[in-house]
């Protein structure tokens, strides 16, 4: 048997300091929607527990906080947000004793302990309610009430334990994290994107097509596309002088 370590451990449950990239007021306005991100006051239907008749029916909506649940490339059509985005409700919660000493009971909820929603807020527990997923639209999703992003280990976690409440699959966070080695650098990407060209309209097109950039293949021209992950720094310094 191999004694060879995965080099991000494999675990059920992450601290905040692991499971963030930012909360609160530390979340940055130009960082366009991504997995995992959180919002406030975001309107969700309050469906009747019993079905309708056909037609017009009256029904309610309450503010709500949400979380972000599709890999990346369901949410975004090259440079544009689908038309819908499908989110979980987030609650508060008292605690996560019924997660179990391991950390893999309910397997239907995602916890997101300590997630503050501006700062000096004190600590509160909440979870994401995977059985209660909703598609809403876009426009719903203002980036002006993001209140966390998740890192790329809490992507991994929040992939892991949604395969097994969809599949009952077993996965590692190393796995999963592989799968969205790309997108994660290119939304740092995608970010400086927005800074510098003030949208995202351009970015698949330069991202897909041929040019040269310093440090990389020595001025043969590539596609940007396929160094995202082995040279970002490039990337990002070529954006950055675009």
């Amino acid at each position: 048997m191999s004694n060879v370590q995965p080099a991000v451990p494999d675990k059920n449950w992450l601290e905040p300091e692991e499971l963030y990239l930012t909360r609160g007021d530390d979340c940055e306005i130009d960082r366009p929607l991504f997995q995992g991100d959180i919002f406030v006051d975001v309107l969700l239907p309050l469906l009747p527990k019993r079905p309708p008749v056909a037609g017009k029916v009256e029904i309610d909506f309450a503010e709500s906080i949400v979380m972000v649940i599709p890999h990346p490339c369901q949410c975004y059509y090259g440079d544009k947000l689908r038309p819908y985005i499908t989110v979980a409700p987030v609650t508060q919660v008292l605690d996560y004793e019924n997660f179990g000493t391991d950390r893999t009971g309910r397997k239907d909820k995602f916890a997101l302990p300590d997630l503050m929603m501006q700062k000096g807020e004190g600590h509160r527990s909440f979870v994401a309610d995977f059985g209660k997923i909703v598609s809403v639209p876009q426009s719903y999703l203002q980036l002006s009430n993001r209140v966390a992003c998740l890192s790329h280990m809490g992507l991994g976690l929040l992939a892991k334990r949604f395969i097994q409440f969809q599949s009952r699959v077993p996965s590692e966070m190393a796995q999963v994290m592989a799968f969205t080695q790309d997108q994660w650098h290119e939304s740092f990407l995608m970010q400086a994107w927005v800074r510098r060209h003030r949208s995202l309209k351009g970015f698949t097109e330069w991202m897909r097509s041929e040019t040269c950039i310093a440090g990389i293949a020595d001025g043969v021209p590539i596609i940007p596309y396929g160094y995202v992950t082995s040279a970002p720094e490039e990337l990002m310094q070529a954006i950055n002088e675009s």
